[in-house]
């Protein structure tokens, strides 16, 4: 038997979902935080190719790059950094703001191939500490 899964409701809410009106929970409104795009964030960078074309083949994020080319170039310039860069996939492929939309998942599938890789490039490979292994 599973268990039940529940939320905490008022009781106006509650008597407003038994009435029939469900609730409207407003989506939050990201756009004040996010920076407006830049002319460079439509095109994949330079050093975004060399880095791209630097990886094996099984985890090269082609599919990323094309459709959202600044988080490609994003992912390059963290390239140097591979804490960084490890965190910034994470914060890719866990949603830890509840409700994303999330990639689609030939990109989402790329981007665990992409973080599999780098883990694997770790003195310690997938067992090195604090590095979780996203691709169960």
């Amino acid at each position: 038997m599973e268990p039940l899964s529940f939320e905490f409701v008022t009781v106006e809410e509650a008597k407003k979902i038994l009435d029939g009106e469900p609730p409207v929970q407003a989506a939050p409104d990201w756009s004040d935080l996010r920076r407006p795009p830049a002319p460079q964030d439509t095109v994949l960078s330079d050093l975004a190719m060399r880095w791209v074309l630097s990886l094996p083949g099984e985890a090269r994020p082609l599919m990323l790059c094309r459709r959202y080319p600044r988080i490609g170039n994003q992912l390059a310039a963290l390239s140097a950094n591979p804490a960084a860069l490890h965190d910034f996939l994470v914060e890719l492929l866990i949603d830890k703001r509840g409700g994303r939309q999330g990639f689609p998942d030939g990109i989402a599938l790329e981007l665990s191939r992409l973080h599999a890789y780098l883990v694997r490039q770790l003195p310690g490979g997938s067992d090195a500490p604090g590095w979780p292994d996203l691709t169960d």
